[in-house]
């Protein structure tokens, strides 16, 4: 290649129009003569290009700085040999300033970069040592000169730079510099360091062991069997292990429980098959939610705006601070405060549970507090389920709620045992285990011909102990008892073991084996027989008057 040919790619490298092509022409023309590299390197280095592609210096100031070093050094020989040192060892390592978004040039960089690593490798040989720069009066870059002839030194003065036509404009020109007053050599600045590359992280591990500052519980006791669950995954829990939000904790079936504790220090335990979904905290408190099983829980005092509430599938417990016990199954959720109070919600109802009293939500289940421990249960028809077609709802002005239990015909015997036995109704209610309670029937019959053969009713307590054993049922495991004597007197009277007339029997005493849900039945003895109320009673030791009303229960 001719130096004409040289010169003409310099000048397209200089105004920026350098195509790719003839890019890769002048770096392979570079490579090929280090007569070459030099005059196209003393080209660009006389015009600011090469410290701009290489130093990642913005045009002015490298301009200004080549200028003071040349003139500084009389015509700069020194100071570019030098500089292609420094340069070149440095190319590979600094990273390329990005251009401004007002510089269109993008494609006379990517030019340039290829043709000064070139011209930078090839100098490299030189290794000439370093000079010491001294800064001066700076100037702006001059224009391109006309002439392929290249001038030996650049001007030092600091005129204005001379105004193109348009047409003759590539890029903006910068702003001229006022003149800097003579300063101190300064030492050549130290390579900057280029930051480590970081490679790609690894995906994150799903894991239950966190910082104790973002979890929301920890597991303080574990007997049995006792799971973390996260996503649907079990795993097996430990004691001291944190709990992140969103992770659920279950328990075995036999012999199996677990303690956690909340940040607060609220602590609350779960009894066997017990499930817990997942605990949350936020800005509006913690929420606990409960999925199955029995939950006993020791709640630290709460702020009013962020109270703890434990969720089930049938309502939402709202706590401030207390003691309370929560049993959960797949029809109701049953709330038992021990001390403070609880609001239990439910299908937006509410109500307030305070000491020593309950409530349970469920479908179909009226939302009331009523006492953990009453002395006094009483059950109304309307109460009952009846299960077969031989117990049917009636309607009696005479009976204390206008309704009554009525028994029709059965093809099974009185003396038949209960458990085989496919209709009856069934009363469910909470008892405590720790009272003994005597039963009370207030009972009649329609029978309107013979009496002693229409005056017998059948009722079991299950999950009990009795003081009696029914003699119609021999030596047979049963806690049934037929109640007999309901036609001995004119209307409704209280019956306990027997209404016969001149017979003085004490009264049947039941006493629950287990506090919690408590279920009764009762069966056809002999048809026409009502059933007004039942009444389980443990201030009522002697027999009601026929017209004595039970008290209001506490149920």
């Amino acid at each position: 290649m001719n130096p004409e040919e040289i010169h003409r790619l310099v000048e397209e490298y200089r105004d920026g129009t350098l195509s790719a092509a003839d890019a890769r022409l002048l770096a392979e023309t570079i490579r090929r003569g280090a007569a070459v590299a030099e005059t196209v390197h003393r080209e660009l280095a006389f015009s600011g290009h090469l410290g701009q592609a290489v130093d990642g210096a913005d045009d002015e100031a490298f301009a200004r700085s080549f200028a003071e070093r040349l003139q500084a050094e009389r015509g700069g020989s020194e100071f570019v040999r030098a500089f292609e040192k420094r340069s070149s060892s440095r190319l590979g390592a600094r990273t390329r300033r990005v251009a401004s978004p007002r510089s269109s040039a993008v494609p006379f960089l990517v030019a340039a970069a290829l043709a000064l690593a070139v011209v930078g490798l090839v100098l490299y040989t030189a290794k000439q040592p370093p000079v010491k720069s001294v800064a001066v009066q700076t100037a702006p870059t001059p224009p391109p000169p006309e002439e392929p002839k290249i001038a030996p030194e650049p001007p030092v003065p600091t005129p204005v730079p001379p105004v193109r036509k348009p047409e003759e404009l590539k890029t903006v020109a910068p702003p001229p510099v006022a003149p800097v007053p003579p300063a101190k050599p300064e030492p050549p600045p130290a390579p900057v360091p280029v930051p480590p590359v970081e490679g790609p992280k690894p995906a994150p591990t799903r894991t239950t062991e966190v910082a104790p500052s973002t979890a929301v519980a920890k597991i303080d006791r574990v007997e049995g069997e006792v799971f973390v669950v996260v996503e649907g995954e079990r795993k097996p829990a430990h004691v001291g292990q944190s709990l992140p939000p969103g992770v659920g904790v279950s328990t075995g079936l036999a012999k199996s429980g677990a303690s956690l504790v909340l940040s607060d220090g609220t602590r609350f335990s779960l009894g066997a098959d017990a499930g817990v979904r997942e605990i949350a905290k936020g800005p509006r408190g913690t929420r606990v939610a409960l999925t199955v099983g029995t939950l006993v829980a020791d709640v630290a005092k709460q702020p009013a705006d962020q109270p703890l509430v434990f969720a089930t599938p049938h309502g939402e417990a709202r706590v401030l601070g207390t003691v309370l016990r929560l049993v959960v199954d797949s029809t109701l959720t049953r709330l038992e405060v021990k001390e403070g109070k609880v609001r239990l919600t439910r299908d937006g109802k509410s109500v307030d549970v305070g000491a020593g009293q309950f409530a349970v939500a469920g479908a179909g289940m009226s939302l009331a507090a009523r006492s953990v421990s009453p002395d006094e249960i009483v059950l109304y028809p309307q109460d009952a389920k009846v299960t077969g077609a031989e117990w049917s709802l009636q309607r009696d002005p005479k009976a204390l709620m206008g309704v009554v239990l009525e028994a029709g015909t059965t093809a099974f015997k009185v003396t038949d045992h209960v458990q085989t036995r496919p209709s009856y109704a069934t009363y469910t209610f909470f008892a405590p285990a720790d009272k003994e309670y005597r039963l009370w029937m207030r009972l009649t019959s329609q029978e309107k011909g013979d009496p002693w053969t229409r005056d017998m009713v059948t009722i079991e307590p299950t999950r009990a102990t009795m003081n009696q054993k029914s003699p119609f049922f021999g030596a047979a495991p049963t806690t049934a008892w037929v109640v007999t004597g309901l036609s001995t007197t004119a209307g409704y009277t209280w019956i306990s073991a027997t209404g016969e007339a001149g017979r003085v029997e004490p009264p049947l005493v039941v006493k629950f084996q287990e506090t919690g849900l408590q279920t009764v039945r009762l069966y056809v003895g002999q048809p026409w027989a009502r059933v007004d109320a039942i009444w389980f009673s443990a201030t009522q030791k002697t027999r009601p008057p026929a017209k004595q009303l039970p008290p209001l229960s506490e149920k």
